[in-house]
């Protein structure tokens, strides 16, 4: 579970240098991380050949930067692989991590539970025993399950599931051309089951 990040991307190497004195002072002792990796005496070192490669490379020699970007590179690893052992060690607990001097990630948005799937239409097609459903759902349904029955639309017996999809149309087989068909649809989604569309109906050709 991410609780704290890293966000190494951000920081310029003296920039860089700073957040790790912090990191590095919100570990040092911290009980709650009694096992870090990397080692945090790898971790001030890393950041103590960064400091001193900062100044060399004030001046713009390319080799004196390309040493100065070399070591950020290798303190921001060392920064994000500590952060990860955080996440770890901190057993999903937020103010556990948060003592790392890490700071907090960003909390995942839930999703709500759909609203029901709506613009439901039936057509039949050509072929006998046959109709497209056609219909829209809302952001974050996943499956969308059909059901349909011959009896009375405003009962809440009678329907029978008759199929599962992922995709925005449905080709219902196997229909009584005698009768007329009702269907409906719900969407599946991460907080569970919406309810129903208002129905549509059609009779499928013979």
């Amino acid at each position: 579970m991410v609780l704290v990040k890293a966000d190494i991307k951000k920081h310029n190497p003296d920039e860089l240098v700073q957040f790790s004195i912090h990191v590095e002072a919100g570990m040092n002792g911290n009980l709650k991380f009694a096992d870090p990796s990397p080692k945090l005496v790898d971790i001030n070192t890393a950041r103590l050949v960064l400091e001193a490669a900062i100044p060399v490379a004030a001046n713009g020699d390319r080799v004196a930067v390309a040493k100065r970007n070399s070591a950020a590179h290798i303190l921001g690893a060392m920064l994000s692989s500590l952060c990860r052992y955080v996440n770890s060690a901190s057993n999903g607990d937020r103010d556990v991590a948060l003592t790392s001097n890490f700071p907090a990630a960003k909390e995942p948005t839930p999703i709500p539970l759909v609203a029901p799937p709506f613009n439901l239409t039936a057509q039949p097609t050509e072929k006998g025993g046959e109709a497209l459903l056609r219909f829209r759902t809302h952001y974050g349904s996943r499956t969308k399950q059909i059901y349909a029955t011959t009896g009375d639309p405003n009962a809440a017996t009678g329907w029978e599931l008759i199929g599962v999809t992922t995709k925005s149309r449905f080709l219902a087989t196997n229909l009584d051309s005698n009768k007329t068909t009702w269907f409906r649809v719900n969407a599946i989604c991460s907080a569970g089951v919406s309810g129903y569309s208002d129905p549509a109906k059609c009779r499928a050709a013979a």
